[in-house]
């Protein structure tokens, strides 16, 4: 018997991130395994001008981190600061 699934169709999921009740934003969550065959979850929300990204053993430390990032750049104005490079390790890193 031939499949007649439709190999064109992508199922994606979406995720919160909620600074307060009144400050929700969605993205995409999606599922993968590291080269040991751990299961990871990752997930990219926009918020207002930027994107939140991150990545965790579950769902739910995931949208604690993503939670808390929101709180970050709203609250805080993380993504209004320039930030700086610092050299460490003979690498630069950019610290916003």
């Amino acid at each position: 018997m031939a499949d007649k699934r439709n190999k064109n169709l992508m199922i994606t999921e979406l995720f919160l991130a909620q600074a307060s009740r009144d400050r929700r934003f969605y993205g995409t969550i999606q599922r993968h395994c590291d080269d040991n065959g751990i299961p990871f979850v990752y997930s990219e929300i926009r918020i207002n001008q930027g994107y939140i990204y991150s990545r965790a053993d579950t769902q739910d430390n995931l949208g604690q981190q993503l939670d808390q990032m929101a709180i970050l750049i709203l609250d805080y104005c993380l993504h209004d600061q320039q930030g700086k490079i610092e050299n460490i390790s003979e690498t630069d890193f950019f610290l916003n």
